[in-house]
């Protein structure tokens, strides 16, 4: 019988373990990616094959998430639903007249939601009712239970988590699925 295992996981030696923990300053280097190809025949002796492939993954410098771009139909409606309702800010830096359609850029934490008002090219009938199953933004929360009173207030619909977490996912007025999660 042989059993062939393919996994993407570093082999370390205990003493190479220890040394990664040892280093203090984080490394500039690009992340290596070790390939393992483990080979097992068994028997009348049991021969373990091991054999490691190190590939470099691109260092083009991934810092963070900057934006998520979200189309609207109606800019006004959408501030009145992103701004008004849940209290994002404006970000007075970002260009609102240098594009060819309107738009807004609202800071959520160090990132934002680019507004763009243009015409949406997905169906808005037949789209799940769980924002969950649907592509969607997730938002970090801090209270989640606050955010349905809110929502409960102003008459949005929503779903709670299927999986039990604290997260709430509701739609904007233009049917783009948000995901609130508690962090």
């Amino acid at each position: 019988m042989t059993i062939r295992f393919v996994a993407s996981l570093p082999l370390l030696s205990a003493s190479s373990a220890a040394a990664a923990r040892a280093q203090s300053a984080p490394s500039t280097a690009a992340p290596r990616r070790v390939r393992t190809l483990l080979s097992v025949s068994t028997g009348g002796e049991q021969q373990v094959i091991t054999a490691q492939e190190q590939t470099q993954e691109p260092d083009y410098g991934v810092v963070s998430l900057h934006h998520v771009g979200i189309l609207c139909e109606n800019l006004e409606r959408s501030m009145a639903f992103y701004k008004d309702l849940l209290g994002l800010k404006v970000n007075p830096a970002r260009p609102t007249d240098k594009l060819p359609y309107r738009g807004a850029w609202l800071w959520v934490g160090s990132e934002m939601i680019h507004l763009m008002e243009l015409p949406n090219p997905d169906p808005l009938t037949g789209r799940p009712e769980h924002g969950g199953r649907d592509r969607h933004t997730c938002i970090a929360i801090k209270d989640v239970l606050k955010l349905k009173e809110i929502f409960d207030k102003a008459g949005i619909s929503y779903t709670l988590s299927k999986s039990g977490r604290p997260a709430i996912f509701a739609r904007d007025p233009d049917g783009n699925a948000l995901e609130f999660t508690q962090v």
